[in-house]
């Protein structure tokens, strides 16, 4: 079989090369994302396999479409970028990966709320201003004492729950649909109760439409004094500006963005370039008690090689058999 794999890091190239050794099968590797302008270089090929947040493009699928390509699998879980009505007008089946590592992302989560509860950007930030006094003075929270809300309970949120009830924190939990999991140690609430009631809230859904500004200036008043927001889930799901102004008037106590709202080509491209235009971006970088990562928590080693060897091998499957147990279906 002959396939492209577009968006490609320099950490998955070593596990896309062994994946070709070891099943015969001839792969191309691309840095660039999958876009109106690359996707030529798919002409030819039996399949496409990628890692991208930006847009995957009605284009795109046009494109695919034409040249005979009727597969594409994510070596990622999220698809709220991919046109489905273009891929579906194209016959173009998609699969993801959903389970490459659910504990890599829960443990980034519980690891930006430590740091957080503690202030340790508080006090290097006192540290680095020559306030050995002031950093003394920044009191920390033991996440033992806290309650932690979790909104989502799919594998990442499962996974979530069981590391922040190990610390001995109390976990409430909101999903529309519950998981039936019963040794989990947490307890469903509504969404009004879980916001009201944490210390902590951290975020595990998908950003789809529905979801789209699920914490915004509304819900962000209704969070406790002194709460502690975390998002590695998708940036769509935060107001920024709101959650800016929650922070900036002490309401909200930290915020540890992974998935940052305007997540675009420009802020994906500047390790490159060396440019990144936004202002939101530069006033959440310059406050203390805010942890900005660049959409890292997914970033181990198991997580990597998860995510390349299982989406290829999806990809070969759709290719031999026409199915696959992570075909997504919109709904």
């Amino acid at each position: 079989m002959k396939i492209i794999a577009y968006g490609a890091r320099v950490d998955e190239i070593p596990y896309m090369k062994q994946w070709a050794q070891e099943t015969g099968d001839e792969l191309t590797i691309k840095e660039e994302l999958l876009e109106a302008d690359t996707v030529e270089w798919a002409k030819g090929y039996d399949g496409i396999n990628c890692l991208q947040t930006t847009p995957y493009s009605a284009a795109v699928f046009d494109k695919m479409g034409e040249y005979g390509i009727h597969y594409l699998t994510l070596r990622n879980v999220g698809t709220d970028n991919v046109d489905f009505a273009a891929a579906a007008k194209n016959g173009v089946t998609l699969a993801n990966t959903p389970a490459y590592s659910p504990e890599a992302i829960a443990e980034f989560a519980v690891t930006m709320t430590l740091n957080l509860l503690r202030r340790v950007g508080e006090v290097e930030h006192a540290l680095r201003h020559g306030d050995y006094a002031g950093s003394t003075r920044l009191i920390g929270r033991e996440l033992r004492s806290q309650t932690v809300g979790i909104i989502g309970a799919g594998r990442i949120g499962r996974a979530a729950i069981q590391m922040f009830s190990g610390f001995g924190a109390k976990v409430i939990t909101y999903d529309p649909h519950p998981s039936k999991d019963d040794t989990l140690a947490c307890r469903y609430a509504d969404m009004d109760e879980l916001l009201a009631a944490s210390d902590v809230v951290d975020l595990h859904i998908p950003g789809v439409p529905a979801n789209d500004h699920i914490i915004d200036a509304r819900a962000l008043a209704q969070m406790k004094p002194g709460a502690v927001l975390i998002n590695t889930a998708r940036g769509n799901l935060v107001d920024t500006a709101a959650m800016i102004a929650a922070l900036e008037s002490g309401h909200l106590a930290g915020a540890g963005i992974d998935t940052y709202e305007h997540e675009t080509a420009a802020l994906l491209d500047m390790a490159h370039t060396g440019r990144f235009s936004d202002p939101q971006w530069d006033q959440l970088q310059k406050m203390p008690n805010v942890l900005l990562t660049p959409h890292v928590a997914y970033y181990t080693e198991t997580a990597v090689h998860n995510m390349v060897t299982f989406s290829l091998t999806y990809l070969t499957e759709l290719l031999t058999t026409g199915t696959t147990e992570t075909i997504v279906h919109p709904k």
